[in-house]
């Protein structure tokens, strides 16, 4: 198994990660994250993200159908009470296909749908 990838800024401070995945049963992948920060105010800050998983082949016990896997597209809003504590609400939307047919497994459809999350999140 093996993964190659980059990290970095793209212009416009566009935060981009990309990785391209490869293993046993001739697994072929590649996912995709771009996520930028917007500042509403000095504290209050939302961030913009669309994530990308694309299967280009697999043919283990569990495999996924190839093709666009799944995809997330949302927006984080979170308020700096300090550079260390950061509550947030998260509010996305998701794509998800679903599994192939094999030999250990069943075919399953896409799901699709709203995601929703609130926590704090803590630096050291």
């Amino acid at each position: 198994d093996g993964v190659i990838g980059i990290l970095g800024l793209a212009p416009y401070f566009f935060e981009t990660q990309a990785y391209l995945y490869g293993g046993e049963n001739n697994f072929w992948g590649a996912s995709f994250e771009l996520e930028r920060d917007l500042l509403l105010t000095q504290k209050l800050i939302t961030q913009p993200y669309i994530e990308a998983d694309v299967i280009f082949s697999d043919d283990s016990n569990y495999a996924k159908k190839t093709g666009l896997s799944s995809a997330t597209a949302g927006f984080e809003t979170r308020y700096e009470i300090s550079k260390k504590i950061m509550p947030y609400i998260d509010i996305a939307y998701e794509y998800s296909k679903g599994n192939d047919e094999t030999s250990w497994q069943i075919e399953s459809n896409s799901e699709k749908g709203w995601l929703y999350g609130a926590g704090v999140r803590f630096r050291f």
